[in-house]
């Protein structure tokens, strides 16, 4: 079906959407850089995004002929170049600082707490790098594993989170691939433009030396992100997580705060979307004939329209000739507002949580 516009005003569907979220057991959560920036991150795209930031601040006359756009910063090419690889090493330190300086998360952030917390997400995949879903004690450990949530297994000791384009919190070795903790010698030398020492390197590489043995190379460490054209470090795990979470099931997918112009996330969001709108074809040709065939919400009422299971929240739309068929609802508002929204609409949402924090 074609994508619906909904705005504050369209209260329908908004009621549509927050009981399909009340009656979802297995909810995917797909967040961009959008879910950020009320809590002082700025996004990519926009006006006061990352991309114009580095435009303004390291202009191709003083950076290099490799970075002509703020993107090129996220590019593994910035490597072939010392001047865009040290404004790499330092603007990836400056953005760090500034998200330990975030005081608290969004209330988007905890809306997806509150879904692991009442059994309804079924995983949260990310592609931001600042790590604030692990504020709210959602596992990001890949190696915890694929399982997915039921009463007999708290959400938090899996892994709730998938980071797809890495992360701010730890550093990772260019030659070994190891990761190791940030430091204040760390933070000095990447502050400064420079790839501090990789520590498991440089013990290899002494312990050989003091064993009258040739050297080994010691690596450089860099922010644990992934950029746009490289492969994630554990890409065969997300794989093995995106394969679990397609057979489990999803009953519903909402996306939150991206452009949807990465290849490799348009994919992802492409085969849940296929997988959601099968089940849901699935189950209303099985509607029994006293529902006069139609869909239920949570109140055990049959639904007034076309349930939206696969919803986008977005203040920009997305390209609708790719899109068209895959998107249920474009949410033309703010994330933090939509989910005001919601728990409006559907304050049941939140009990469980509510009771735990009483």
């Amino acid at each position: 079906m074609p994508t619906t516009t909904v705005t504050s005003t369209n209260h329908r569907a908004l009621q549509s959407i927050a009981d399909t979220i009340y009656s979802s057991k297995r909810i995917l959560v797909i967040t961009g850089a959008g879910i950020s920036t009320n809590s002082g991150i700025p996004d990519f795209r926009s006006t006061h995004g990352l991309y114009n930031l580095v435009k303004s601040r390291y202009p191709p006359s003083i950076s290099s002929n490799s970075i002509s756009a703020g993107k090129d910063l996220f590019n593994s090419s910035l490597f072939t170049d010392p001047t865009s690889t040290s404004i790499f090493y330092s603007f990836l330190a400056e953005l760090r600082e500034r998200v330990l300086r975030v005081k608290d998360t969004t209330p988007t952030h905890k809306f997806i707490r509150t879904l692991a917390e009442s059994g309804r997400l079924l995983r949260c995949y990310t592609q931001n790098i600042d790590g604030l879903e692990g504020r709210e004690g959602l596992a990001t450990d890949l190696s915890l594993g694929a399982a997915v949530n039921s009463k007999k297994r708290k959400r938090y000791s899996i892994a709730g989170v998938v980071q797809l384009h890495g992360e701010l919190d730890t550093l990772r070795c260019m030659h070994c691939q190891g990761t190791c903790e940030y430091d204040n010698d760390r933070v000095a030398a990447l502050m400064d433009g420079r790839a501090p020492d990789c520590p498991s390197c440089v013990f290899k590489d002494r312990e050989r030396r003091e064993a009258g043995k040739r050297g080994t190379r010691v690596g450089g460490l860099r922010p644990n992100i992934v950029l746009y054209d490289e492969e994630h470090p554990q890409g065969d795990v997300i794989g093995r997580i995106t394969s679990a979470d397609l057979k489990s099931g999803p009953d519903m997918m909402i996306i939150f705060g991206t452009s949807l112009k990465v290849h490799g996330l348009k994919r992802l969001v492409k085969e849940f979307a296929a997988s959601i709108h099968a089940r849901n074809a699935a189950r209303k040709s099985s509607t029994s004939a006293e529902d006069g065939g139609k869909e239920i919400t949570g109140d055990g009422k049959p639904a007034k329209q076309e349930t939206l299971r696969v919803v986008f929240v977005n203040n920009q739309p997305a390209a609708n000739s790719v899109w068209k068929d895959t998107i249920d609802a474009w949410v033309d508002m703010d994330c933090d507002e939509f989910v005001a929204e919601i728990k409006h609409r559907r304050p049941a949402v939140w009990e469980r949580q509510e009771r735990l924090e009483a």
